[in-house]
């Protein structure tokens, strides 16, 4: 374990390596868990659909926002070969006014009691039919607005102003960046068009179905796997990309980074790795000895990172407004695996130059 000696005998020169190393992990984990947060933040509702595949109208370029299907269209949905349940589902974005005359956004989301797109209640209790102007909070919107199960709250659009009581709350997460609020489908039609809705209105803007093999083009509509209309949320596709380039950025550098040091420590090296190949040391065992030392001062650099992110992230959640970040277990093992690799790959900058080194002309420099 001649790599491991080195590090012990020149620990301030390491421990600088190490520094540089543990902030490079650091960053690549806060970016990734900006990435996840963001994800959460655009669609965690519509992930926690009770469903395997959701319809749109055919004409929506699978938009939620421009999605709407007519009675006839939603009939015809819920009878797609292959269905075990089905559910309506509508979507308007409205304001609501909290706190000293506050104005915020939420996704208000209009179902059916009793089927699948009904969510779970965690405090309070569901609505029920006779519940015109009930809703179901979710925990983000309770928080965000400083109110309770029990509480009233005004909700504006289309010019008017109409007061709500929660009766109960939910945790489901977001959608397009906004707290989720469940109400009954039949005031989200009076919400979003109007009072005493005309013949043709539409009562619904997708349909959750559960089921295998449904995906497809159809008469009216089109069905999509759940993780599709993810992708297909607005912005979620930039977003990602924004992340994934920055995440990969990350990785580059690190691997850049690593590489250069290891790569000048191994010129400063060039005679001890002389006398080594003298005493019949091959080319591989020193690199090894090399790679282990980029292996070893990655790990305790990621052992210091990861948790150094998690707490970032408790505390960025204390603030009034948290900023998106969220970190899952996969998220902490992938990022680790990933760096861990690129340092691995820096480290092979110096293999060459290993390789390359003639013991008698090393011993020579010695002289």
């Amino acid at each position: 374990m001649i790599g491991l000696i080195e590090i012990k005998r020149r620990k301030m020169q390491f421990a600088l390596i190490g520094l540089i190393v543990t902030l490079i992990a650091y960053l690549v984990l806060m970016i990734n868990g900006l990435g996840v947060g963001l994800n959460e933040q655009a669609g965690s509702a519509l992930e926690n659909f009770d469903a395997d595949a959701l319809a749109y109208s055919d004409g929506a370029g699978l938009s939620v926002i421009r999605s709407e299907l007519g009675a006839d269209v939603v009939e015809r949905a819920q009878q797609v070969d292959g269905i075990d349940a089905a559910a309506p589902l509508g979507y308007v974005a409205a304001n609501y006014r909290y706190g000293d005359g506050d104005v915020a956004s939420a996704a208000f989301l209009g179902y059916d009691p009793g089927t699948v797109g009904e969510p779970d209640v965690v405090d309070g209790r569901p609505l029920e039919a006779d519940d015109r102007f009930g809703l179901l909070a979710d925990s983000a919107f309770l928080d965000n607005a400083d109110l309770s199960v029990g509480d009233t709250v005004p909700i504006s659009l289309r010019l008017d102003t109409i007061e709500f009581e929660i009766v109960g709350e939910i945790d489901q997460g977001n959608f397009f960046f906004q707290p989720v609020v469940y109400l009954l489908r039949d005031t989200w039609q009076e919400l979003k068009y109007g009072p005493d809705p005309e013949e043709g209105t539409p009562i619904a803007s997708i349909v959750l179905l559960q089921g295998d093999d449904l995906v497809g083009d159809y008469d009216g509509f089109e069905v999509v796997s759940k993780s599709v209309a993810f992708d297909n949320i607005e912005g979620v596709s930039g977003q990602q990309a924004t992340v994934t380039a920055l995440r990969w950025f990350g990785y580059l550098i690190g691997a850049l980074i690593i590489g250069s040091f290891f790569y000048v420590l191994t010129l400063q090296r060039i005679v001890q790795i002389g006398v080594m190949k003298a005493i019949g040391a091959s080319g591989l065992f020193i690199f090894s000895q090399g790679l282990m030392q980029v292996v070893t001062i990655t790990l305790v650099g990621l052992a210091i990172s990861v948790p150094l992110a998690g707490v970032t992230d408790w505390a960025l959640q204390q603030l009034p407004d948290p900023v998106p970040i969220a970190f899952t277990t996969g998220t902490y093992i992938t990022t680790s695996i990933s760096l861990l690799f690129a340092a691995a790959l820096g480290a092979l900058f110096s293999a060459r130059q290993v390789a390359r080194v003639d013991p008698i002309i090393a011993l020579g420099q010695q002289q």
